[in-house]
């Protein structure tokens, strides 16, 4: 299946607002959709004519007549309708030489695509599986454990439920042991090719890759969202959530490894993670080379500097170094400093952990198979020993049984991994018996949810000569330059520009300490924003690499507020698990947010700023209005009205030592009360680290490896 993207039609009908999502970005969408919808393990080789001025039509692919007594007809596009629109969209879709057109529109396509696309077994119901939840008196999972030990049956040593950030790499290592079988589940499709271009990461949100999760309104934040609820995006493909991130590689403070390990998680010191950290990687960036402190050279994943860097960039790095912070590398550990970021990619292209992990091995190793499009709905456990023995999963209309000899190792991320856990009858005994789900383990599964927390509205602009906005012939022009490139990547859409400025601070005032603070930056455009801010997110699929301004984002290193993970009530399995952020409750939180845009709205009185023409915008925004720019009230009235998520959930599958009340899983990943059962993600995070996930994951990953390894005598 190709990769379909978000539907931006909703908003753009009802809105009057000028937004250039809305007159280009359907032709867009639909370009990204035709050159790069398909998997990356499908290899396309195409040629596209680049036309700079976008004057001439290709007639050797536009059909001028229609001959009634022809059958099968075939068209790339079919134009209904050859009015002002019409005219204009045939004009431009047929200077693509191999792309077919005739004379009822792209658009019409594209809404027909995004309201009937989906396979008709996405319509479930949990009626349809008598044994999703058994009482354990019928005696099924007692007959289903039994009769595997004597029936043919599908089995593997482990079953890894997820291919995201850690389930890739799981897969990889263990498929290392040859006579280990390895079964990788997914829940989404193969990754499509789109995912590999930088500059187009805010096109894939919304899109069939991401599972469209959303926070539950709390009457205290994202106030002014449409039903007061934020998006949550979460992959849900090959690579998981680092197919569709924005690719930044950082470690976090070596303080909060070492506050795990104090607080009695034994071999979680940062000495002790770092060797993990550098197995993984292969660092190619001259800058970081000659840190002493880097080993990691020769790993799977490639880690580098993206080659383009546009003057905006280089502005907010000059006005963070006018402030007096350092120059650190922040790929090694978060600290109170400045620079450009290292990214997962490699030649101007993404590196998921699919592309690092999977792809290179996949048909080398035949101990590994791979299902996609395989929902998990159950872990098979037996109520009497409490032994995980087998996955069930739905696909294609059915439900499968898999068996594992070894272990059962769940890898689906903070949202998702509580959930099936829940839904296996583990968690807490309240919830679980509300629903009627039998309890196997009572457990603090859902609980302890953190995430960086941040907010849109803070928009500095840029002056004229440092816009990096372009035309729209221009934008399509360059997804056929990107297109058309060998295999080494360059040009704007190789890069995610701005989004790795990154500065860390402490606005307690403490250069020595961690970081509470991340500073970073996307691209918008200022007019169109702040003309209608809600309504120019809900539409953000343009490349983050054209613009005119960026959103100033304070994120929240150590958040005090916990927030949870509930089962969906009315539809457990299938449906959306509610997501209570917990934002805010805790109000130093606030403060330090306040404080933190104090300090970026400041960046205005530096040199760089100044001589450059760099500035904030200082025009209340909707809904603040009532408040002066740059009080303090303004900018709480923006944390509740404009919050935002950076999308690093984490912790709701806690690690702890035995006598933590709260804790879910050991330190060697291991469900406390379940044998044969790990949880291996970010959800076992105790405290969110200083930085982004992506790394850390795959670090957790990599040791989660090694420790299973030596459970089962392999070293």
């Amino acid at each position: 299946m190709t990769w379909v993207p978000s539907d931006i039609g909703p908003v753009c009908a009802s809105t009057q607002a000028n937004l250039t999502a809305c007159s280009i970005g359907f032709i867009y969408l639909s370009l990204l959709q035709q050159l790069f919808g398909k998997p990356v393990d499908e290899q396309i080789n195409y040629e596209y004519v680049i036309n700079p001025v976008l004057g001439k039509i290709s007639t050797n692919n536009f059909r001028r007549e229609h001959v009634w007594g022809e059958t099968n007809q075939h068209y790339d596009f079919i134009i209904v309708g050859a009015g002002s629109a019409g005219c204009v969209l045939a004009n431009r879709l047929s200077e693509i030489k191999q792309w077919r057109c005739t004379s009822i529109g792209i658009t019409y396509l594209t809404l027909l695509a995004q309201l009937f696309g989906r396979s008709v077994d996405d319509t479930k119901s949990t009626d349809d599986n008598p044994f999703i939840y058994p009482t354990i008196n019928n005696g099924f999972e007692q007959r289903t454990y039994e009769e595997s030990k004597n029936i043919k049956r599908n089995e593997y040593d482990y079953i890894i439920v997820g291919a995201g950030s850690a389930g890739c790499v799981l897969a990889h290592r263990l498929s290392e042991i040859k006579h280990w079988s390895i079964l990788l589940l997914e829940a989404g499709e193969e990754e499509p090719e789109v995912t590999s271009i930088p500059g187009v990461a805010t096109s894939l949100s919304e899109s069939n890759i991401d599972w469209k999760y959303k926070s539950q309104p709390d009457g205290r934040t994202c106030l002014l969202e449409k039903g007061q609820v934020c998006p949550w995006i979460r992959g849900k493909t090959m690579g998981g959530s680092s197919a569709i991130n924005y690719m930044v590689y950082m470690r976090g403070s070596s303080h909060d490894y070492d506050e795990w390990a104090a607080e009695g998680n034994h071999g979680w010191s940062y000495e002790e993670v770092l060797p993990y950290f550098d197995k993984s990687i292969n660092l190619r960036d001259s800058e970081s080379l000659d840190n002493n402190n880097y080993h990691g050279i020769g790993g799977e994943l490639n880690v580098e500097r993206f080659s383009y860097l546009d003057e905006p960039s280089k502005i907010l790095v000059k006005g963070f170094l006018d402030k007096g912070l350092p120059i650190v590398d922040l790929g090694l550990e978060s600290k109170v400093g400045v620079n450009i970021n290292l990214s997962t990619s490699k030649d101007g292209k993404r590196q998921s952990t699919n592309q690092a992990f999977i792809k290179p091995i996949r048909d080398e190793r035949p101990n590994l198979h791979i299902i996609t499009n395989a929902f998990a709905t159950k872990i098979l456990i037996h109520p009497a020993n409490k032994e995980a023995y087998a996955i069930q999963y739905f696909k294609g209309g059915k439900y499968y049984n898999v068996f594992a000899n070894k272990e059962v190792i769940v890898s689906t991320g903070a949202i998702n991994s509580p959930k099936l856990l829940k839904c296996s009858g583990v968690g807490p005994r309240d919830e679980l018996e509300s629903l009627g789900i039998p309890i196997i383990a009572d457990l603090k599964v859902g609980y302890n949810l953190q995430d960086h927390v941040t907010t849109d509205a803070l928009i500095l602009k840029f002056s004229n000569p440092y816009s990096t906005v372009v035309s729209d012939s221009e934008l399509l022009n360059e997804v056929i330059k990107y297109r058309n490139q060998p295999e080494k990547k360059s040009g704007p859409l190789a890069s995610t520009t701005t989004v790795n400025s990154i500065a860390f601070i402490n606005t307690k005032g403490s250069k020595d300490a961690p970081p509470n603070i991340q500073l970073q930056f996307d691209g918008r455009r200022a007019a169109e924003y702040m003309s209608d801010p809600t309504n120019y997110m809900a539409t953000n699929i343009l490349p983050s690499s054209f613009y005119d301004s960026v959103g100033a984002r304070p994120l929240l290193l150590k958040p005090r507020s916990r927030g949870s993970v509930m089962l969906n009530k009315t539809d457990p399995i299938f449906g959306p698990p509610l997501i209570y952020t917990g934002y805010f409750q805790v109000q130093e939180d606030v403060n330090d947010l306040v404080d933190a845009m104090r300090f970026v709205v400041s960046l205005d009185e530096t040199e760089s700023f100044k001589k450059s023409g760099a500035s904030f915008d200082k025009t209340p925004v909707k809904g603040c209005d009532h408040n002066e720019w740059g009080t303090d009230d303004y900018f709480k009235c923006l944390l509740m009205n404009y919050t935002a998520s950076i999308y690093h959930p984490a912790g709701t599958c806690k690690m702890g030592p035995e006598w933590e009340e709260d804790a879910v899983v050991d330190p060697r990943f291991k469900v406390y009360g379940i044998r044969r059962l790990r949880v291996v993600d970010a959800s076992t995070m105790r405290t969110i680290v200083r930085g982004n996930l992506n790394a850390p994951t795959i670090m957790m990953a990599e040791k989660a490896s090694a420790m299973i390894k030596e459970d089962h005598i392999i070293y």
